[in-house]
């Protein structure tokens, strides 16, 4: 049980899974932070308003039951100059009227009213809260200047209890100075309650939805996930004896499919080369067993009894003339197997085509006068590659040898060289026996040699060789032939920038 533990908490399914839960956790506590925020400053904002506005209401009512005074006043005879609002007796009775008489109005049920003079003596307060704050001296002398202000503020009630306030300060003004100052408050205790209520909502929320999401997670994870575990049977079958085995492709277009086809690719890599390691081994035993055969049989002939020194000197030179078959054919793989891991440093130069080719052609042309066969040379001037002359010596080298080799007598072999896209293309073409059609595609296999050329003293690696070289010149080579018509191959290798 442990080590399924162990193996569970390293697997995708729970990494997944984890960091699917962090990012929800995180953007759940952001999006519920930004829903309380939210919520708690529309919710300020209302009170605010309404504060704000009744404040704006009770000076308006006090004005207008003010105005009412001085008219009646005025009727009587009395002199109106003396119905000043500042430090005024008969204002405050008038204020202190005016909030009894509205102390149990609807709209002001849940409002607690402050009516302050310029010095900022309380000249009535709500009975439900009288005596139990102040005006403080910093908001007084702001008030006094015109500026009205939003606080909050905790006074004490009977009980040990503490009541939260909003609290709305606003002068009113008489003849640019400050008249009486209107302090307007509304409980937030209703307010705190449901702030209270919808932390406590979220906190249990959030963590149920980040687990019950999660649960989720890991299911749709692990039905994700199926066709992984269908492949991993698969691969476990699959062993160096049935490498034609291949996963099964799901008809999606997801990664999965892409990690599928990936693998079919590698698994096809894989049985080429084991194939072909296996044919190169059979090859290689092939044709090693010939000259082997013929040393063992020669030898052991030649010990059954005494020999002349003639006939001893015969056997040695055959027996030479094998081994020295054996050491070129090694030598040739062993100059593959280097080519194939990169070993042969390549010591690239400024290489003139034309020049090299008539060196080699000097050497060719020793073989061709022996068999009647003409070669030729058509080039271009000044035709220069980056390229290791050694290399390409073995190259142009091997294919002039084919191409005599494989061209009967009184035939021809001719060479071009041109430029063409970027490139410049050596041209080999025979008046040979030609290649078949469906062994065109072999030829530069290992061991591989077309039935004609059987026998011939070559074993089938020196195209190899070539392409090899050519392939790490970064260069190309196609072959054309016709059967009884000839043989072209061109090779392709990168110019060299004008300078």
């Amino acid at each position: 049980m442990g080590r399924r533990k162990k193996i569970f908490l390293k697997s995708v399914r729970f990494k997944i899974t984890l960091w699917y839960m962090l990012i929800l956790a995180v953007v759940l506590c952001v999006f519920s932070v930004l829903i309380y925020q939210n919520l708690e400053n529309r919710l300020y904002e209302s009170v605010d308003d309404l504060i704000r506005s009744r404040a704006e209401g009770i000076a308006d009512a006090i004005d207008t039951y003010w105005e009412t005074k001085k008219l009646e006043a005025l009727e009587d005879g009395e002199n109106i100059e003396t119905y000043s609002k500042v430090d005024n007796n008969n204002f405050a009775k008038i204020a202190h009227n005016w909030v009894e008489e509205k102390s149990k109005d609807v709209k002001l049920i849940n409002t607690i009213v402050q009516i302050f003079d310029s010095n900022g003596k309380q000249i009535v307060s709500s009975k439900n809260i009288s005596g139990r704050f102040t005006l403080p001296r910093e908001i007084l002398c702001s008030t006094l200047r015109g500026n009205d202000h939003l606080y909050n503020l905790d006074i004490d009630m009977p009980g040990d209890k503490e009541l939260p306030l909003r609290v709305f300060t606003m002068p009113v003004m008489e003849r640019g100075q400050t008249a009486y100052i209107i302090q307007v408050a509304s409980p937030l205790n209703l307010i705190f309650s449901g702030l209270n209520k919808l932390k406590a909502t979220l906190l249990i929320l959030v963590p149920l939805s980040v687990f019950s999401t999660a649960a989720l997670g890991v299911f749709l994870v692990t039905l994700a996930l199926n066709p992984v575990d269908s492949m991993i049977k698969t691969i476990r079958q699959i062993t160096a004896e049935n490498l034609k085995l291949r996963i099964d492709i799901p008809d999606t277009k997801d990664e999965i499919k892409r990690l599928a086809d990936t693998f079919n690719n590698m698994l096809a890599r894989l049985d080429h080369a084991f194939s072909f390691e296996k044919q190169f081994i059979q090859d290689v035993s092939h044709e090693l067993r010939t000259p082997l055969t013929i040393l063992k049989g020669e030898l052991e002939i030649t010990l059954k009894k005494n020999r002349s020194s003639q006939e001893y000197k015969s056997v040695l030179m055959s027996s030479l003339e094998e081994i020295n078959k054996i050491s070129r054919m090694v030598e040739s793989l062993l100059t593959l197997a280097r080519l194939d891991s990169q070993q042969i440093k390549f010591s690239m130069e400024r290489l003139e085509l034309t020049d090299l080719l008539e060196r080699v052609l000097d050497d060719m042309r020793v073989l061709a006068i022996q068999k009647a066969i003409g070669i030729d040379l058509f080039n271009q001037d000044k035709i220069t590659v980056e390229a290791d002359e050694n290399q390409m010596s073995c190259v142009f080298f091997n294919l002039l040898d084919n191409a005599v080799k494989y061209t009967p007598p009184n035939g021809k072999v001719t060479v071009e060289v041109h430029k063409s896209n970027n490139f410049a293309r050596v041209k080999v073409s025979d008046t040979g026996i030609g290649i078949p059609e469906d062994a065109l595609r072999h030829i530069f296999d290992r061991f591989y040699q077309v039935e004609k050329s059987r026998s011939t003293s070559g074993f089938g690696l020196g195209l190899c060789i070539v392409k090899s070289i050519v392939d790490a010149h970064h260069g190309q080579i196609e072959v054309e032939s016709r059967q009884e018509q000839g043989t072209t191959i061109t090779v392709s290798l990168p110019l060299l920038p004008s300078p």
